[in-house]
């Protein structure tokens, strides 16, 4: 008889701290997500906000990373895969391709390009989302922009 308290004891403990427990794991299987001690959500992963340059920043942008000589080199074992890629908004960077930090004086001008990055290929600049690398815009590397 003792026996019996004891395991409904015991399934009763375990009926009132699997909700607990399911909600700790649920709060941990929120991708990018962290829990702070109030409860509130804050994304690892937060979205840019939309990112319009005018033709003169990008103007400014193309000028500065001219200079930099950041040129995806497609001989390259890491970046041989991305050869045949076609740059386009929306579209996420190859395997391989790594964007670099907008230039100092660029962000000096330009404080909202400070979470982007820049590439290089194909005679574009590309400018990445750095946090997904993500191509969020892209312009002539070669020739000014009017």
């Amino acid at each position: 008889m003792l026996h019996r308290y004891i395991f409904a004891g015991a399934m009763m403990l375990v009926a009132m701290t699997l909700p607990a427990l399911a909600a700790g794991n649920s709060a941990q299987r929120a991708t990018g997500a962290v829990v702070l001690s109030d409860g509130t959500r804050v994304s690892q992963k937060p979205d840019l906000p939309r990112l319009n340059l005018t033709n003169q920043q990008r103007e400014m942008i193309r000028k500065s990373v001219a200079s930099q000589h950041a040129d995806v080199e497609f001989r390259l074992k890491s970046t041989k895969s991305a050869k045949s890629f076609t740059p386009k908004v929306g579209a996420k960077l190859p395997k391989g391709v790594k964007p670099y930090g907008l230039p100092s004086e660029v962000l000096g001008k330009l404080p909202k390009l400070r979470d982007y990055g820049y590439v290089t290929m194909k005679d574009q600049v590309l400018i990445v989302n750095a946090m997904d690398k993500t191509i969020v815009d892209l312009f002539p590397e070669t020739r000014p922009i009017t």
